[in-house]
């Protein structure tokens, strides 16, 4: 007999002797057979090594000194070992590295287990079928010695596998950037570190759903204000990636607004600051500039007076709390005044005065609208060009004055006006009166008394429709040489030449004495011989005959 240990493939397999014999006589020889084609061997102990795993018989013969002899067969085993296997990939520092076990079962049983030690100094974990991945996660970068022991549930055989794995550093994604206005160009500026190996990629997102960009230190223009959220993926040549985000903000650009009014010659400009900012920002300064040389003005609405009619480019600039600018320019026009002028051919006339006046009224540019003539005298006003007005002097003896106004509107509503003083004189005109006595006469008594009853009046002219003149205020009678109609004249005037005239007719009729006898007597004795009428004031007269049958 023989006592023996399986062993595991690799190992040396002990056998011991237990033969026994009748202490009569004693064992004197030992013969193994190890069942492997190996040579027999006579120890009484031995230790084998088996090159191939499988079940082998071990037959043991022992002959005593008396040469007797007895055999014992007994199968041993030589247990093959699992095949420890395992995939793994070289992993970033924050990624966990994924093993796969991958292990064979041995042909004799089947595995028992498993035990890991993945380098990191942490506790060896042991696990059982079935088979598992496994995640580790490294807490710093460096080259570890993974180790695989797999047993299998003969004798725990094991199998060892030892492979190395390299954990990458990761990089450090950062970068920098300014704030900017819109419009304006906002450079990127790449901070990223790693600690070993090189940064090979860079991702740029911008936020604003453009193409992402692989440029290291990048730039870029938004199309709007407002918050960007901005990311940053590096990648080494290891392929491990880090991500930094940070929140751009691209300003508001304000926009430059304002309002204005066109005034006329001398008047004030009002201007009114319009620009507006989204509520994210505030417009912080203004500044205007006027276009004419005058300095700039920083208050948010402004008044200007310019020195003459133009136009002037005003600009107006708002600069916001970032500092973002935006300016607009627009012209402001300052309207001419009319020109007013006018005049008339005579300014001094006898009531009743009828003047025409001539509008000379001028403008820069543009042209005048609308007039609007004060006659001086509470007349209604006038509106023609060049109008015809008629001036009264109710006074007797003392001329009047009259101030005239013509004031002109622009088309752009400019408004001049004109008064000239005392610009017409209008003086009284007599009042030419006297009367007759009588009227009417006869030649009998062609007298005629004439009383003046002038007022007024400086200078007197009579005609007395008889090549008759007198200069006297209150001539004496005038006596007519014969009939007729007889128109008497009185002119008078005043020391301003202003004059009257009044016409008074005076008849004188005829007045005769005319007899014609009823009876003649023409017997040639020299009396009454003769029929004929006779008078006084008679110029001729027609005389006819009739007999007794008419």
């Amino acid at each position: 007999g023989f006592t023996f240990n399986n062993v595991c493939y690799g190992d040396t397999m002990h056998f011991t002797d237990t033969s026994i014999v009748d202490n009569s006589t004693s064992i004197s020889t030992y013969l193994w057979s190890f069942g492997d084609g190996s040579p027999t061997s006579n120890l009484q102990n031995q230790a084998h090594y088996y090159s191939v795993a499988g079940t082998y018989t071990v037959t043991l013969v022992t002959t005593t000194i008396d040469g007797c002899t007895n055999a014992i067969s007994i199968p041993v085993n030589t247990f093959d070992r699992p095949i420890s296997a395992f995939t793994v990939n070289n992993t970033c520092l924050v990624d966990s590295a994924l093993f796969t076990n991958t292990s064979l079962n041995p042909v004799m049983g089947s595995i028992a287990s498993w035990s890991w030690d993945f380098g990191n100094g942490s506790p060896l974990q042991t696990l059982t079928p079935p088979l598992a991945g496994l995640g580790v996660l490294y807490a710093a970068p460096g080259s570890y010695q993974v180790t695989l022991i797999t047993y299998s549930t003969n004798l725990g055989c094991s199998d060892t596998l030892k492979d190395s794995i390299t954990v990458f550093p990761m990089p450090v994604a950062d970068f920098n950037f300014s704030n900017v206005c819109l419009y304006q160009t906002t450079t990127f500026t790449d901070l990223s570190t790693v600690p070993s190996g090189s940064i090979t990629s860079r991702t740029w997102n911008f936020g604003d759903g453009t193409t992402p960009n692989a440029n290291t230190n990048p730039t870029h223009i938004f199309a709007n204000a407002g918050p960007y959220i901005v990311s940053l993926i590096v990648t080494t040549n290891n392929g491990c990636k880090d991500t930094m985000i940070k929140t751009v903000i691209v300003h508001p650009v304000p926009d430059a607004q304002f309002g204005s009014t066109n005034v006329c010659d001398g008047g004030i400009t009002q201007f009114s600051d319009l620009s507006t900012i989204p509520t994210t920002d505030t417009i912080q300064s203004w500044a205007w500039n006027y276009g004419d040389g005058s300095p700039v003005f920083n208050n948010q609405n402004t008044s200007h007076l310019y020195a003459a009619a133009g136009s002037d480019t005003v600009q107006l600039m708002v600069i916001s709390n970032f500092g973002c600018i935006d300016s607009i320019s627009k012209i402001s026009i300052i309207n001419p005044n009319p020109v007013v002028a006018f005049t008339t051919i005579d300014t001094t006339g006898c009531e009743l005065w009828c003047v025409n006046f001539q509008n000379l009224s001028t403008i820069a540019s543009g042209f005048n609208v609308s007039r609007s003539w004060n006659f001086g005298d509470g007349s209604a006003s006038g509106i023609l060009l060049n109008p015809v007005h008629c001036y009264r002097n109710d006074s007797v003896y003392l001329p009047n004055t009259f101030n005239i106004t013509l004031t002109v509107t622009s088309d752009s509503g400019c408004v001049s006006t004109l008064t000239k003083n005392n610009y017409i004189t209008v003086y009284p005109n007599p009042n030419a009166y006297f009367t007759v006595q009588p009227q009417t006469t006869t030649i009998t008594d062609p007298v005629i008394s004439i009383t003046n009853l002038t007022t007024g009046g400086n200078f007197w002219n009579w005609n007395f429709g008889d090549t008759d003149t007198s200069s006297a205020f209150n001539p004496s009678s005038h006596t007519y040489p014969d009939t007729g109609i007889y128109i008497i004249t009185l002119i008078t005037s005043t020391q301003y030449n202003c004059a009257d005239t009044m016409l008074q007719t005076i008849v004188i009729e005829p007045e005769f004495l005319f007899y014609i006898p009823n009876a003649f007597t023409p017997n040639d004795d020299g009396v009454n011989d003769g029929f004929s009428g006779k008078g006084i004031f008679i110029t001729n007269y027609e005389m006819s005959i009739f007999d007794r049958w008419g």
